[in-house]
């Protein structure tokens, strides 16, 4: 059965080995006859979370929240979200970090609209060769998915990636490929 998937990726930088660890994923997905749908955080305005209550994913007003609208849409008729993004020692990108902030905001309790999303993964890389320093973000995405009731599918944390180009050729881009192509099988 074929599932819509949702590529999110946090990168501010649009060549850089985060997005070729995307497109393996995508590539095994699509090939499985997923419907797949990349966004570009960085490319999208979505304003920070302002402790309002004002700012729940399923509030559509256009013009607080700029592209957060757009992007509630997707994640309507997405079962699968794939969270793409880069580590800043040992942080998300603030790209990423601002918009699965808003996602936060779906799993309450006040009767506003709840996403439907049955999993999730996690795609990163970063410069370190310390594999602790993906805990941060492993755990940020736990947290996530148990707020909103998805089920963490996969976590791929590639180490040793500093500069662009460094994981062409690596075994994990076949990983991820595999990642994509087991969605919906």
């Amino acid at each position: 059965m074929s599932e819509n998937i949702l590529v999110l990726t946090g990168n501010p930088r649009r060549e850089e080995d985060n997005n070729t660890l995307a497109d393996a994923f995508i590539k095994g997905a699509i090939k499985n006859k997923n419907k797949v749908i990349k966004v570009n955080l960085a490319e999208k305005k979505i304003n920070g979370y302002n402790a309002d209550n004002g700012c729940r994913i399923s509030t559509r007003s256009g013009n607080a929240y700029d592209d957060l609208a757009e992007l509630e849409l997707l994640l309507e008729d997405t079962d699968v979200l794939v969270i793409v993004m880069p580590i800043y020692w040992p942080v998300i990108s603030a790209q990423a970090k601002v918009t699965l902030g808003h996602l936060c905001q779906c799993g309450s309790d006040d009767g506003e609209k709840h996403l439907h999303i049955k999993e999730a993964i996690l795609l990163t890389c970063g410069e370190t060769d310390d594999a602790e320093d993906f805990m941060m973000t492993k755990t940020f995405l736990n947290m996530l998915s148990d707020f909103n009731g998805m089920k963490v599918r996969d976590m791929i944390a590639v180490s040793g990636v500093n500069l662009n180009g460094d994981i062409n050729g690596n075994d994990v881009l076949v990983q991820a490929e595999k990642l994509g192509l087991s969605v919906g099988a």
